[in-house]
């Protein structure tokens, strides 16, 4: 599904990407540990198009990305988390949905976009808070959310960048067993994690990251 050829990533004279080869397959879980400055989130906003790498190839499905937009990417079918969320904290939990999905902005959804909505949110278990701000709700459920808008994008390729660092154990739980069910649909999940509980239960493979070069 997704194919990383020698990538390397240099900021001026720092080298955080060191030549990173590796391949993605349809319907599992891979974990990405290690330091802080190991390159990992780099790595994912390389693949997400965030950045352009200094060198080497990025394959989604048989299609160089490497230096296509995000929007662009996200289209392709590729979903990307943030640390910092990155929600409209002033609309709805309902509304950050429909944002994700595909509409014409400022357009009112419609009966099919509505239900699809409500199923996201059901499926991320945040049906009751619906109509609550995303600002509003836990730190948790904000991650949850953001999940979800990955789920309202369609996407088959999820990126996702510590999906339980800092959240209570009701939600780890809820998290945990969300990406096994993405797992179970076929989805490809690629994450960057340091709970050793949560990687046990949902990882395939777990990839060190050291020195901006991947071990398996």
């Amino acid at each position: 599904m997704l194919e990383l050829k020698n990538i390397r990533k240099s900021f001026d004279d720092v080298h955080v990407l060191n030549g990173v080869n590796l391949r993605l397959e349809r319907g599992f879980v891979y974990t990405l540990k290690g330091g802080n400055g190991s390159g990992k989130t780099t790595l994912l906003n390389i693949i997400s198009g965030f950045l352009a790498p200094s060198q080497g190839t990025v394959e989604f499905k048989g299609k160089k990305i490497a230096r296509f937009a995000p929007y662009r990417v996200n289209r392709l079918g590729i979903g990307r988390t943030f640390q910092d969320l990155r929600l409209a904290t002033q609309m709805t939990v309902y509304e950050n949905i429909l944002l994700a999905l595909e509409k014409k902005l400022f357009a009112s959804p419609d009966k099919k976009q509505q239900k699809q909505a409500d199923g996201i949110l059901e499926k991320v278990s945040l049906s009751e808070k619906r109509d609550e701000l995303a600002g509003e709700i836990s730190y948790g459920q904000q991650k949850l959310l953001t999940i979800g808008c990955c789920i309202a994008n369609n996407a088959d390729l999820l990126l996702i960048d510590e999906p339980v660092a800092g959240i209570d154990r009701e939600n780890l739980v809820k998290i945990t067993n969300l990406v096994m069910q993405l797992k179970q649909e076929g989805k490809t999940i690629l994450q960057i994690e340091h709970n050793t509980g949560y990687i046990s239960a949902t990882s395939d493979l777990v990839l060190q990251m050291e020195k901006g070069v991947i071990a398996c």
